[in-house]
């Protein structure tokens, strides 16, 4: 009878070990889950040579960059030293190697994929001023003199009346390229608009008349009040995860400049994407923890390890010199 009595004691302390430490392997596998991104390190240096960059690209061992302003695709070395820029066009529009205000095509996204047979940088307008900035450039990687200006003007209608975008609101600022499907980031409103590669390039071509969108509402942070617009994107295809940065501007109006209150680095995994989707972000600070009021543009992925990306991203200061930022994120 003592030996029955001792059996359910001993059984009964068991249990209640196994449910405290089960319970404590769920609370701390939830806290490492949800660890935050953070910043690990960070580097920056001026790009005197390039004015308001807006767009950039790590592609055959090479930065690819664009200005909003500019009539050139420039290249970089992997040290960010400038090999050669090549002229977009013409530089008839160019007075001092910018181009005015108003005339200005405002390229704000950039992509490399595949066009048919070739591989190519297809560079956006904004579209937030029509029709002037409702053009596209599609540029040969190996041979960039082999260039094709696209009016996009149709594929912004439809775009806009598919999203339910008004002109006010629409701004394009950033462009990815993804396991077979284009994502474009709308800054106005912070939607993300996706399509099949192969039916926008029909599409492009006058070989489709329609082209099927998804568009999401994507919920981002605020600083002092005003949330961040999306600014930049690269692709991280083998986890089919987004990049992408973000920035705060103290304005109403997409067209006119306002004070910048600072940017942000985020992901998003594709895969879970709905309506009013909030991503994981981090706001871009020196390592101390000092804020840093830049306006980041664009953002290209150089490499990554299991649990970190080491990103290089540009910065525009609208009229004044731009800015390469290379940070390693940690998530």
């Amino acid at each position: 009878m003592i030996k029955f009595k001792n059996y359910y004691f001993f059984m009964k302390i068991f249990y209640t070990y196994f449910f405290i430490s089960f319970t404590f392997t769920i609370l701390f596998s939830g806290c490492e889950s949800s660890k935050p991104m953070k910043i690990s390190s960070i580097q920056r240096l001026d790009l005197s040579e390039i004015p308001s960059a807006s767009g950039i690209e790590f592609v055959n061992g090479y930065y690819w960059i664009i200005g909003d302003n500019s009539p050139y695709l420039f290249r970089l070395d992997q040290k960010f030293e400038l090999i050669d820029k090549m002229v977009l066009g013409s530089l008839d529009d160019a007075v001092h190697g910018v181009i005015p205000k108003l005339k200005k095509l405002d390229l704000e996204a950039m992509l490399s994929m595949k066009w048919k047979k070739d591989s190519v940088f297809f560079v956006f307008g904004s579209g937030s001023k029509l029709p002037e900035r409702a053009f596209a450039w599609k540029i040969n990687i190996k041979n960039p003199a082999l260039q094709e200006k696209i009016d996009l003007t149709v594929f912004y209608d439809l775009v806009m009346n598919e999203t339910k975008l008004k002109e006010n609101d629409f701004n394009i600022e950033a462009a990815v390229e993804l396991n077979g499907k284009i994502y474009l980031f709308n800054r106005g409103r912070n939607k993300l608009i996706s399509m099949r590669s192969a039916q926008f390039i029909e599409f492009i071509e006058g070989d489709r008349k329609e082209l099927k969108l998804k568009s999401y509402n994507i919920d981002l942070p605020k600083i002092g009040g005003i949330e961040a617009g999306f600014s930049g994107a690269t692709a991280d295809e083998k986890n089919n995860r987004i990049i992408f940065t973000a920035s705060v501007e103290n304005t109403t109006d997409w067209v006119a400049d306002g004070e910048v209150l600072g940017s942000l680095i985020g992901l998003i995994d594709v895969d879970d994407i709905e309506n009013h989707y909030e991503p994981s972000t981090v706001l871009i600070t020196e390592i101390n923890g000092d804020a840093i009021r830049f306006k980041v543009e664009s953002i290209a992925l150089k490499n990554r390890s299991q649990q970190s990306y080491n990103c290089v991203l540009v910065t525009d200061s609208d009229g004044g010199k731009s800015e390469l930022v290379e940070l390693t994120l940690n998530f």
